[in-house]
Parts: structure tokens; C-alpha cells; sequence
């Protein structure tokens, strides 16, 4: 023993020399005065860490991120009110028009708009595994759907409008390490007279210096969207797992149901991200306790279907499409040499949604015709899916 002491630093002979002379009753109370000390500073700088570590799970965040847009959304209007403050009360009115017509997506087709929101895999969303949590993927799948119903429906959420939740399917394919950044690219599969099917694909962009992802065209047969989808516990890298909802058997609508399911979960990414998850998510528009028909809705922000041939070019606000004069006469007329009159008001257009819609009869409803040749024809090929989904949950309730 001496022998080993001998070739220890003198600081440490000292030191093992001093607690060597103490008792235990000494020793003890030393150790208990000395850890009394340091806890409370390292407890508080502990407690602050992990404070700061959860911030984006702080109380109210969530909702901060869901009404973001909203809050960006009234900024901007209220700097073009301040900006017009001098203007006559006509010209005031008709600039406030402008603008909020200008946010409608006048000309397009809603099969070929996709909406992304970025987010990242913070510590607070991350599982043990250091992964993000399945769980995580649902919270932020509201702020995703909130921004497409923003960029694709504003005329609807400005009259009192909200979209319903009735289900969501996930279908997890390759997990998103912790500090990743990724984008929630959210579009629309189908609708019918009252469900809206919106798909949304967590994406993340290929790592490593000098890879470049081959940018592949979307393949524009098939919807850019997701499909019948699963869940699972624990994802590998590529592997897909969990139990898939089940798709009824119906006769001859399963086989192309099923292909289109294939189709959509391998179909790349133009730009050539690595898909990671796809959600589909069963929404309904309403006003109140009232359903709004999906037709309607995307209708009245100018979505419509391409000019048939031999038409020179596509609509857009240049050339408006056949049905955007019905709209300005229930949105309110915004430019002088519309045929509209300028009589309508806000209440009108909630009307309009609720209820006078039913008043026009079946073959000269303008919205089913400004969604009609290509955009019927997209509709119905992923109606199947919509179909399989809503007979498969209702067959799971009844078990």
C-alpha cells in the first residue's frame, strides 16, 4: 500500500491523508454540508436547461403556430388599411377588395397545388430512440392543415367557415432524427359531397456535400397525395410497419384501389426529397353546424378546371375563367368593369354557403361545371380511396 502512495502526486497523498483522519460521523456531515451547497445551483441551472430545451412546448406555443399565418394575414391588411388611410372611400374599398381577391388561387387546378409548412425534430418532440416521436407527427399536422386551408379557402374561413377533423391515417416510412429539418407538403386526393380526403408528406432533403437529388417529374395521372395508410411503434430506416387500415372488399373497386395506393406511396418528389411519412386526413368544411359541399368551396377561390381546346392559354387573373363573374357578384364587385352589381355583402356570401347554394338546380350549378373535364376526371380516380377509408373505419366501429 505504501508503495503505491509513493507514486501519487504529493496533492493527492495530501488530500487521501485528510480524509483518511476523518471519522465517519466527520466524513458524513463534510459530504451532507459540501452536497447542500452545490445541489441548489445545479438544480436551478438544471431546471432552466430543460426549461429552455422545451420551448416549443411551452403553454399557448401551439396555438401560437396554428394562428401565426392568421396574425401575418391581418398585419398585412391592416398595412394596406393604413396605406390607403387618404384614399377616398371608393378607392379604399376597392383596394380592400383587390387584396382579398388577391389571395384566391383564380385559374388553378387544386389537384396541382401543394402547400408546405417547415418545421424541425426538436428535443421536446423526439422520442428515446432520438427520433421524432409519432406522436409529433399529429401535433403539427394541425398547423399544416390550417396554412392549406389558408392559401386554398380564404373566402370560406372569412365568412365564418372552419374544416371538421372526422379521421387521419399515418403511414410511417422512414424515421426523422432529432434536429432535422422537414416540410409537411400538404394537397388534396378527392372529395365528395360532403368529406375532403388532404394528404399530407413529411419530406426531408437528401444529407451529404455534393449529393444531388435527382429531381424527378410528378407523374400527372396520379394525384399528388398519400394513401391508406398505417401506424407502428418503431420505424426503420426504409421499413414499413404497423397494420394497415383494411380496404373492404367491394368487387372490381379493390384491385384499382389498391394500385393507386401503390402509386401514390411511391411516387418520388419532383425535387427529389426522401418521403418520410404520409398522413391522410379526412376533412369537412362548415359553417356553423352546416356542411358546405368541397366543390363549392374551392370553386368560390377560383379553382377551376383548364379551358378546352383550342383556348390560347390557361386561366388566371389575366384571363378569368367563365364563373369568376358569379363569384364577384357574391363576394362583392372590386372592379368597375365587372357586370356584377356591387351589392353584396358579407352576410349574402355566408348565405350563399349555408343555404342558397341548394336553390340552384342541379344543371346549372357553376361551381360543379368550373370543376369539371380534368378536375372531375382526378376526382374520381381517387374517390375510391376516399370511399375504402370511410367503409373501413365505420366497419371498425362496428367490431
Amino acid at each position: 500500500m505504501s508503495r503505491r502512495l509513493a507514486h501519487r502526486p504529493p496533492t493527492m497523498q495530501a488530500l487521501l491523508q485528510t480524509f483518511s483522519s476523518l471519522s465517519a460521523t466527520d466524513l458524513t456531515g463534510l459530504l451532507t454540508l459540501r452536497t447542500l451547497h452545490f445541489i441548489p445551483r445545479l438544480a436551478k441551472y438544471f431546471v432552466i436547461f430543460l426549461f429552455l430545451v422545451q420551448i416549443r412546448s411551452w403553454p399557448l406555443t401551439w396555438h401560437y403556430r396554428v394562428w401565426k399565418p392568421v396574425f401575418v394575414l391581418r398585419g398585412k391588411f391592416l398595412l394596406l388599411r393604413i396605406a390607403n388611410t387618404f384614399r377616398s372611400k371608393e378607392l379604399r374599398k376597392q383596394k380592400n377588395l383587390e387584396w382579398l381577391e388577391g389571395l384566391s388561387k383564380v385559374g388553378a387546378n387544386p389537384f396541382d397545388v401543394s402547400i408546405a409548412y417547415k418545421s424541425w425534430a426538436g428535443p421536446d418532440d423526439c422520442d428515446f430512440n432520438l427520433h421524432l416521436s409519432n406522436s409529433s407527427y399529429p401535433k403539427h399536422l394541425d398547423s399544416a392543415r390550417f396554412v392549406y386551408a389558408l392559401e386554398c379557402a380564404p373566402t370560406f374561413l372569412r365568412v365564418g367557415g372552419w374544416l371538421g377533423l372526422g379521421a387521419t391515417h399515418f403511414s410511417f416510412l422512414r424515421e426523422i432524427p432529432m434536429f432535422s429539418h422537414y416540410e409537411m407538403r400538404t394537397t388534396i386526393l378527392s372529395w365528395d359531397h360532403k368529406w375532403m380526403l388532404a394528404v399530407t408528406r413529411y419530406v426531408t432533403k437528401p444529407k451529404g456535400k455534393g449529393k444531388k437529388a435527382s429531381a424527378k417529374p410528378a407523374d400527372t395521372s396520379v394525384p399528388s397525395a398519400g394513401a391508406v395508410l398505417n401506424a407502428s411503434l418503431h420505424t426503420a430506416n426504409g421499413v414499413n410497419t404497423g397494420t394497415s387500415t383494411p380496404i373492404p372488399s367491394n368487387g372490381s373497386s379493390v384491385p384499382s384501389t389498391n394500385g393507386l395506393v401503390a402509386q401514390l406511396l411511391e411516387r418520388p418528389e419532383p425535387d427529389g426529397a426522401v418521403v418520410n411519412c404520409v398522413a391522410v386526413s379526412e376533412v369537412v368544411c362548415k359553417i356553423g353546424r352546416i356542411t358546405i359541399p368541397p366543390a363549392l368551396v374551392y370553386a368560390m377561390d377560383g379553382f377551376c378546371c383548364a379551358p378546352r381546346p383550342p383556348a390560347p392559354k390557361a386561366y388566371s387573373r389575366e384571363n378569368l375563367p367563365p364563373h369568376w363573374e358569379r363569384v364577384r357578384a357574391l363576394r362583392g364587385d372590386a372592379h368597375s368593369n365587372a357586370s356584377a352589381p356591387s351589392k353584396a355583402t358579407l352576410k349574402a356570401l355566408r348565405d350563399f354557403y349555408t343555404h342558397g347554394w341548394r336553390e340552384v338546380p342541379e344543371g346549372e350549378r357553376w361551381w360543379e361545371q368550373a370543376l369539371g373535364g380534368e378536375v372531375e376526371e382526378r376526382r374520381l380516380k381517387g374517390l375510391p380511396i376516399l370511399q375504402a377509408l370511410r367503409q373501413g373505419m365505420e366497419g371498425a366501429r362496428a367490431i
